[in-house]
């Protein structure tokens, strides 16, 4: 029932997962390099072509989303509710700070940017990215699905932009052969823990809502609860694991990208232990 749950909503996993992430890589490298360049002035301009991986990750979110609504030109008619609906209100953000990504990362293609105009995009991005991924938790604060209706929905998109933003911009930063500064470094690994403490309240305070939501509706989701522990077990492995491996990289480039892809996969599986939960009102008293 949990992957069957999941697999129905691939779309929205997919662009809970990929835009926030992505988003969140894109103000990372931004700062980074606005608040602390580097001398190398050829590995800087290879870190900032290298904002397409970033870039294609948040756009690859953008397109699953329009899966989901059946018709990109559905989007205009959602933002009807703007300022009263939380759906509106999370598509309204998610296109501006989508737009403002792609902006930053034509214009890295194109020409270096000053250390004042990094700095610039990067705390512009930084605020879209936290507006974007909380709005995009409160669009799940649905009365009507219990499980989903609880603080957890944003504790879960804020650890995973915390966790796996700055891990895709690490990596990032490696392949081009960038060379952080140690207090770069250290920003970016401070995050990513605060990320991963984020996603490991997330999956234990959604587990209890979720238990109690089957407690109150007659064991609906009784046969999901055991597949959840198996996938949130597994996403503490591949996160826990996949941040050990970019922690202790030493700026290695295979460890930083192998630790990154466990992460991605890892939250993961974070999503779909949260749509795989999905339980309506409705079907709880059937």
């Amino acid at each position: 029932m949990l992957f069957q749950n999941a697999s129905a909503e691939i779309a929205l996993l997919l662009f809970t997962l990929l835009v926030p992430v992505g988003l969140m890589a894109l103000a990372a490298m931004a700062c980074i390099r606005g608040f602390f360049p580097a001398a190398d002035e050829a590995a800087a301009r290879k870190a900032d072509r290298l904002t397409t991986l970033p870039a294609v990750v948040m756009l690859v979110g953008l397109v699953c989303s329009f899966f989901h609504l059946g018709s990109a030109g559905h989007v205009f008619s959602m933002l009807g509710g703007l300022g009263t609906s939380p759906l509106s209100n999370e598509i309204a953000v998610a296109a501006v700070a989508i737009a403002v990504g792609a902006v930053y990362w034509i214009i890295c293609l194109v020409k270096p940017l000053a250390a004042g105009a990094q700095k610039g995009f990067g705390i512009a991005l930084l605020i879209l990215a936290l507006v974007c991924t909380v709005f995009t938790g409160l669009a799940y604060a649905i009365p009507t699905i219990p499980t989903w209706d609880s603080p957890f929905s944003c504790v879960g998109q804020l650890g995973l932009a915390l966790l796996g933003g700055p891990a895709l911009a690490a990596a990032s930063f490696a392949i081009a052969g960038y060379k952080l500064d140690q207090k770069a470094a250290l920003m970016l690994k401070a995050c990513g823990a605060v990320g991963l403490a984020l996603v490991a309240i997330d999956l234990v305070g959604q587990a209890g809502v979720s238990a109690a939501a089957v407690s109150s509706s007659g064991a609906m989701l009784g046969a999901a609860m055991g597949d959840y522990t198996m996938v949130a077990t597994a996403c503490i492995i591949l996160c826990g694991g996949g941040y050990a491996l970019w922690a202790c990289s030493k700026g290695n480039r295979a460890l930083v990208c192998v630790g990154m892809v466990c992460l991605l996969v890892g939250l993961a599986l974070m999503r779909v232990d949260f749509y795989g939960t999905f339980l309506s009102a409705g079907l709880a008293y059937l």
